[in-house]
Parts: structure tokens; C-alpha cells; sequence
């Protein structure tokens, strides 16, 4: 019974332990995709971080509103988004970014 049970456990601690560092594998596949796609249209590493932390802001501004009961409204969070982008960066970067804006995970 207890090697029943001692099989069972390492089983299921190996079978999380593998899950768990596909996701993280899955995740560091995204931001290098993410990295590559900012890098393609001219984005520097200091462009790029810039534009990374506004896109995690807003998607907690967002995860944060809609865990209260609203809905979060995307044409709210794209101008907040727009104009924070507009104190850090160029309008010229804002219409280079737009263009890769719809491949961006």
C-alpha cells in the first residue's frame, strides 16, 4: 500500500513538475516573438522595455477593472495606453507600433 502510494505521489509531482516548465517555456516563446516583432520595426532594447511594461499595465488595468464587475473599455485603456506611449516615445514609434500592433500576444 505504501509503495502504491509513493508511486503515485512521485508520478504526480513529475507530471506538475513537466507542466509547469512548459508553460514557462511557452511564456519565454512569447516574449521572444513579442522581443523579435518590436526589434523588426526599429525598437531599441530601451524602446522595447518602455513598450513592454505599458502593455503589462494595461493588461492589469484591465485584469484589475474586470475582477471588480466592470467591463473594461477598450477604447478607454487604448487612450490611456496612446497617451502614456506619447510621454515616453515618438508619434513616429506610436505609428510604427500600431502597425504590429494586431501580432503582438
Amino acid at each position: 500500500m505504501k509503495k502504491t502510494f509513493y508511486t503515485f505521489l512521485i508520478f504526480s509531482f513529475i507530471s506538475l513538475n513537466i507542466n509547469s516548465q512548459t508553460q514557462y517555456s511557452s511564456i519565454d516563446d512569447v516574449k521572444r516573438l513579442n522581443y523579435e516583432l518590436l526589434e523588426e520595426i526599429g525598437f531599441d532594447d530601451s524602446q522595447i522595455n518602455i513598450v513592454s511594461r505599458l502593455i503589462y499595465s494595461t493588461n492589469k488595468k484591465a485584469t484589475y477593472i474586470s475582477k471588480k464587475g466592470a467591463f473594461p473599455q477598450k477604447d478607454i485603456l487604448d487612450n490611456e495606453f496612446n497617451t502614456m506611449f506619447l510621454k515616453l516615445l515618438s508619434e513616429e514609434d506610436l505609428a510604427k507600433f500600431k502597425t504590429i500592433q494586431h501580432k503582438i500576444k
